[in-house]
């Protein structure tokens, strides 16, 4: 076992937290490694800070670029790896110091496609609902792929569809010409790229061994407002639906990927709520008052199973389907005060 493996990492604007994210890189077991940090057109110190650990380790390679997000970094990173695997890491996370050597070991052991590892948020260890094996075929389709459409309603068992937390042979991504879409274009592009992605794998081996840490990051894309997001969100609804219908996928997969969009919903109401100080409380009222307004967030909240929802759900469900905005705004800031938007 001793392949190189290439660590893409994209930056922007993340001086507060690089430091961290870079130390546990270099720290790791597993030594041959390179560790691509590109600059996605950082204003802040980020850039420099790169610059001056690539001359602290020969391992490290920088480069800079103007900014185009994440998906788009990603891509310049794979162009440009050497390793014959690579993974990702946000530059606001990082990774247990063995992180590389254990999924390395059950990529080259099982001769994997992709290592799908699990991670630690708030230092607890996030479980894997589907159990630790290698998976081939159309077990890939059936068992992991229809997973990581979301929950089964309440159920917490879902598989992760990050890009980060997991190793891929790099020949994945040259062969199949395999590349992540803009966030610009299909917000949350790791979801679309691992339904594109895993289609392509004929062995994927899924360990319950957390390797990363993923930190909560008010600054991240994810939490960022956008006045436009739900139009992101039903975006990819859409994409995701027709791939479903298109690789035929069990009715599971569907159910399981309304649930998540529902969620998805909410959290786009949440966000109005939690800027409406900053954006104005009629500006938030109207908002809301056209995301429940809206046709395919209608279809989606009134076919979904009510027998999924928690009495809490039940209630917030019906004042959509009713849109009762005064309502759900006070439900949802109700919400926000006893827990963060994550």
């Amino acid at each position: 076992m001793w392949q190189k493996v290439s660590i893409i990492v994209p930056v922007y604007n993340v001086e507060r937290y690089l430091k961290r994210c870079v130390d546990s890189l270099i720290k790791q077991s597993y030594p041959n490694i390179e560790i691509i940090l590109v600059d996605d057109g950082s204003t802040d110190n980020s850039f420099s800070f790169c610059k001056e650990y690539a001359l602290k380790d020969s391992r490290i390679r920088v480069f800079h670029k103007e900014n185009e997000g994440l998906g788009l970094t990603r891509n310049y990173g794979i162009k440009r790896a050497l390793g014959e695997y690579v993974t990702f890491v946000d530059s606001d996370d990082y990774l247990t110091l063995d992180a590389i050597e254990s999924m390395l070991g059950k990529a080259t052991t099982t001769n994997a496609d992709v290592v799908i590892a699990t991670h630690y948020y708030k230092n607890e260890e996030q479980k894997v609902a589907v159990p630790e094996r290698l998976y081939s075929g159309s077990e890939i389709k059936e068992a992991l792929m229809v997973h990581m459409m979301g929950n089964k309603g309440n159920q917490l068992d879902a598989l992760s569809y990050t890009a980060w937390g997991k190793l891929y042979k790099k020949d994945l991504f040259i062969k199949n010409n395999l590349c992540f879409p803009s966030e610009r274009k299909l917000i949350w592009e790791d979801l679309a790229f691992s339904i594109e992605a895993y289609p392509l794998c004929k062995k994927v081996y899924v360990s319950h061994k957390p390797v990363y840490y993923y930190c909560f990051n008010e600054r991240s894309l994810t939490h960022t407002y956008k006045p436009n997001k739900l139009d992101l969100v039903m975006e990819l609804y859409r994409y995701l639906y027709r791939k479903i219908q298109n690789l035929n996928f069990p009715i599971e997969a569907q159910y399981r990927l309304d649930t998540n969009f529902v969620g998805h919903i909410r959290t786009c109401i949440k966000l109005e709520v939690f800027y409406a100080n900053a954006n104005g409380f009629g500006t938030a009222i109207q908002n809301i008052r056209k995301i429940c307004s809206r046709g395919d967030v209608q279809k989606l909240i009134r076919s979904y199973p009510k027998t999924s929802f928690s009495k809490v759900q039940y209630i917030y469900n019906f004042a959509m389907e009713h849109k009762w905005v005064y309502t759900i705004y006070f439900l949802t800031w109700l919400q926000n005060k006893k827990k963060r938007i994550e």
